[in-house]
Protein backbone atom coordinates (compact mmCIF):
# COMPACT_ATOMS: atom_id res chain seq x y z
CA UNK A 1 0.00 0.00 0.00
CA UNK A 2 2.51 2.26 1.22
CA UNK A 3 4.77 1.09 -1.96
CA UNK A 4 1.31 1.74 -4.31
CA UNK A 5 1.45 5.15 -2.48
CA UNK A 6 4.98 6.16 -3.33
CA UNK A 7 4.49 4.89 -6.61
CA UNK A 8 1.55 7.14 -7.30
CA UNK A 9 3.03 10.18 -4.90
CA UNK A 10 6.33 8.94 -7.89
CA UNK A 11 4.04 9.42 -10.79
CA UNK A 12 2.30 12.40 -9.48
CA UNK A 13 5.30 14.05 -8.74
CA UNK A 14 6.12 12.98 -12.51
CA UNK A 15 2.95 14.31 -14.15
CA UNK A 16 3.28 17.68 -12.04
CA UNK A 17 6.89 17.91 -13.17
CA UNK A 18 5.73 17.22 -16.88
CA UNK A 19 2.84 19.60 -16.70
CA UNK A 20 4.97 21.93 -15.16
CA UNK A 21 7.97 21.57 -17.43
CA UNK A 22 4.83 21.68 -20.39
CA UNK A 23 3.63 24.80 -18.83
CA UNK A 24 7.05 26.36 -18.74
CA UNK A 25 7.55 25.25 -22.31
CA UNK A 26 4.38 26.91 -23.36
CA UNK A 27 5.36 29.74 -21.51
CA UNK A 28 8.66 29.96 -22.75
CA UNK A 29 7.03 29.40 -26.14
CA UNK A 30 5.05 32.12 -25.54
CA UNK A 31 7.64 34.73 -24.28
CA UNK A 32 9.79 33.52 -26.93
CA UNK A 33 7.27 34.63 -29.96
CA UNK A 34 6.39 37.89 -28.57
CA UNK A 35 10.60 38.54 -28.52
CA UNK A 36 10.75 37.29 -31.50
CA UNK A 37 7.47 39.61 -32.21
CA UNK A 38 9.27 42.54 -30.78
CA UNK A 39 12.87 41.94 -32.48
CA UNK A 40 10.39 41.95 -35.49
CA UNK A 41 8.76 45.25 -34.43
CA UNK A 42 12.10 46.42 -33.48
CA UNK A 43 13.89 45.59 -36.99
CA UNK A 44 11.37 47.16 -39.06
CA UNK A 45 11.32 50.65 -36.71
CA UNK A 46 14.76 50.21 -37.22
CA UNK A 47 14.43 49.94 -40.99
CA UNK A 48 12.16 53.04 -41.34
CA UNK A 49 14.55 54.87 -38.86
CA UNK A 50 17.33 54.00 -40.88
CA UNK A 51 15.18 55.27 -44.50
CA UNK A 52 14.44 58.34 -42.59
CA UNK A 53 18.24 58.96 -41.63
CA UNK A 54 19.28 58.31 -45.59
CA UNK A 55 16.46 60.90 -46.36
CA UNK A 56 17.53 63.54 -43.64
CA UNK A 57 21.03 63.21 -45.25
CA UNK A 58 19.41 63.30 -48.83
CA UNK A 59 18.10 66.81 -47.94
CA UNK A 60 21.56 67.72 -45.49
CA UNK A 61 23.34 67.68 -49.06
CA UNK A 62 20.35 69.25 -51.38
CA UNK A 63 20.72 72.38 -48.78
CA UNK A 64 24.41 72.31 -48.64
CA UNK A 65 24.21 72.30 -52.21
CA UNK A 66 21.87 74.96 -52.42
CA UNK A 67 23.34 76.97 -49.67
CA UNK A 68 26.87 77.05 -52.14
CA UNK A 69 24.90 77.72 -55.13
CA UNK A 70 23.44 80.95 -53.29
CA UNK A 71 26.80 81.61 -52.40
CA UNK A 72 28.54 81.32 -55.71
CA UNK A 73 25.87 83.39 -57.39
CA UNK A 74 26.03 86.03 -54.54
CA UNK A 75 29.70 86.07 -55.78
CA UNK A 76 28.69 85.92 -59.32
CA UNK A 77 26.61 88.77 -58.68
CA UNK A 78 29.31 90.53 -57.12
CA UNK A 79 31.57 90.22 -59.62
CA UNK A 80 29.08 90.67 -62.71
CA UNK A 81 28.03 94.41 -60.69
CA UNK A 82 31.49 94.73 -60.38
CA UNK A 83 32.42 94.16 -64.12
CA UNK A 84 29.86 96.31 -64.97
CA UNK A 85 30.92 99.47 -63.08
CA UNK A 86 34.30 98.86 -64.54
CA UNK A 87 32.72 99.28 -68.19
CA UNK A 88 30.97 102.45 -67.21
CA UNK A 89 33.91 103.84 -66.04
CA UNK A 90 35.82 102.70 -69.11
CA UNK A 91 32.68 104.19 -71.46
CA UNK A 92 33.12 107.60 -69.53
CA UNK A 93 36.53 107.67 -69.87
CA UNK A 94 36.72 106.87 -73.39
CA UNK A 95 34.07 109.39 -73.92
CA UNK A 96 36.10 112.06 -72.31
CA UNK A 97 38.78 111.33 -74.21
CA UNK A 98 37.34 110.89 -77.35
CA UNK A 99 35.69 114.08 -76.69
CA UNK A 100 39.05 115.99 -76.08
CA UNK A 101 40.71 114.18 -79.13
CA UNK A 102 37.84 115.68 -81.50
CA UNK A 103 38.46 119.32 -79.60
CA UNK A 104 42.33 118.84 -80.59
CA UNK A 105 41.87 117.37 -84.02
CA UNK A 106 39.26 120.58 -84.41
CA UNK A 107 41.78 123.04 -83.05
CA UNK A 108 44.73 122.06 -84.86
CA UNK A 109 42.38 121.95 -88.17
CA UNK A 110 41.00 125.46 -86.96
CA UNK A 111 45.32 126.91 -86.85
CA UNK A 112 46.21 124.99 -90.27
CA UNK A 113 42.89 126.70 -92.35
CA UNK A 114 43.59 130.04 -91.06
CA UNK A 115 47.64 129.84 -91.38
CA UNK A 116 46.52 128.65 -95.38
CA UNK A 117 43.83 131.30 -95.67
CA UNK A 118 46.64 133.27 -94.54
CA UNK A 119 49.45 131.89 -97.14
CA UNK A 120 46.85 131.81 -99.89
CA UNK A 121 45.76 135.76 -99.18
CA UNK A 122 49.44 137.16 -99.05
CA UNK A 123 50.14 134.69 -102.23
CA UNK A 124 47.19 136.29 -104.01
CA UNK A 125 48.42 139.55 -102.63
CA UNK A 126 51.66 139.32 -103.80
CA UNK A 127 50.26 138.27 -107.38
CA UNK A 128 48.10 141.41 -107.30
CA UNK A 129 51.04 143.63 -106.57
CA UNK A 130 53.41 141.67 -108.87
CA UNK A 131 50.62 142.28 -111.91
CA UNK A 132 49.99 146.12 -111.08
CA UNK A 133 53.73 146.79 -110.86
CA UNK A 134 54.57 145.05 -114.24
CA UNK A 135 55.12 147.38 -117.21
CA UNK A 136 52.47 148.00 -119.48
CA UNK A 137 53.62 147.14 -122.35
CA UNK A 138 51.39 147.98 -125.81
CA UNK A 139 51.13 145.19 -127.98
CA UNK A 140 51.24 146.28 -131.65
CA UNK A 141 48.46 146.17 -133.81
CA UNK A 142 48.54 145.78 -137.47
CA UNK A 143 45.24 146.99 -139.38
CA UNK A 144 44.28 145.70 -142.73
CA UNK A 145 43.62 147.87 -146.15
CA UNK A 146 41.52 144.72 -146.86
CA UNK A 147 38.10 145.88 -146.15
CA UNK A 148 35.39 147.27 -148.76
CA UNK A 149 35.77 150.65 -149.62
CA UNK A 150 32.55 151.54 -150.40
CA UNK A 151 29.97 152.33 -147.33
CA UNK A 152 28.98 155.15 -144.75
CA UNK A 153 29.63 157.18 -142.10
CA UNK A 154 27.81 156.58 -137.97
CA UNK A 155 27.93 158.47 -135.49
CA UNK A 156 28.11 156.35 -132.39
CA UNK A 157 25.01 156.17 -130.10
CA UNK A 158 25.14 155.53 -126.37
CA UNK A 159 24.72 151.40 -126.43
CA UNK A 160 26.76 151.02 -129.17
CA UNK A 161 29.28 147.98 -129.55
CA UNK A 162 31.31 146.97 -132.83
CA UNK A 163 28.77 143.81 -133.27
CA UNK A 164 25.72 145.76 -132.85
CA UNK A 165 26.80 148.30 -135.32
CA UNK A 166 28.08 145.50 -137.87
CA UNK A 167 24.93 143.61 -137.27
CA UNK A 168 22.47 146.81 -137.98
CA UNK A 169 24.13 147.36 -140.89
CA UNK A 170 25.40 144.86 -142.67
CA UNK A 171 29.18 144.22 -142.00
CA UNK A 172 31.96 142.60 -139.84
CA UNK A 173 33.33 143.74 -136.58
CA UNK A 174 37.20 143.18 -138.60
CA UNK A 175 35.82 145.72 -141.23
CA UNK A 176 34.73 148.44 -139.19
CA UNK A 177 38.17 147.82 -136.91
CA UNK A 178 40.20 147.70 -139.79
CA UNK A 179 38.41 151.04 -141.67
CA UNK A 180 38.47 153.20 -138.22
CA UNK A 181 41.93 151.55 -136.82
CA UNK A 182 39.88 150.71 -133.65
CA UNK A 183 42.28 149.13 -130.87
CA UNK A 184 40.55 148.46 -127.87
CA UNK A 185 36.45 148.76 -129.17
CA UNK A 186 35.26 149.20 -125.49
CA UNK A 187 37.64 151.69 -125.03
CA UNK A 188 38.08 153.74 -127.98
CA UNK A 189 33.99 153.82 -129.10
CA UNK A 190 33.03 157.47 -127.61
CA UNK A 191 29.60 158.61 -128.13
CA UNK A 192 28.82 161.25 -130.79
CA UNK A 193 32.52 159.66 -132.39
CA UNK A 194 31.36 159.25 -136.06
CA UNK A 195 33.29 155.96 -137.95
CA UNK A 196 32.98 155.08 -141.33
CA UNK A 197 31.02 151.43 -141.42
CA UNK A 198 32.66 149.50 -144.66
CA UNK A 199 29.73 147.93 -146.43
CA UNK A 200 30.19 145.76 -149.25
CA UNK A 201 28.75 146.21 -152.47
Amino acid sequence: MIKSLITALLCLCTLCTFVTQSAAQDNLRVTVANLNQDVSLLSQSLKTLRLEIEELHRENARLRAQVAAASSNRDTEAQITNLASAIETLRREYRSADESQKQQILTEVNRQVSALAKETQAAINSIANAVENQPQIATPVHFSDDFPKTGKPYVVRSGDTLSKIARDHGSTIKNIQNANKIVNPSRDLKVGETIFIPIAQ
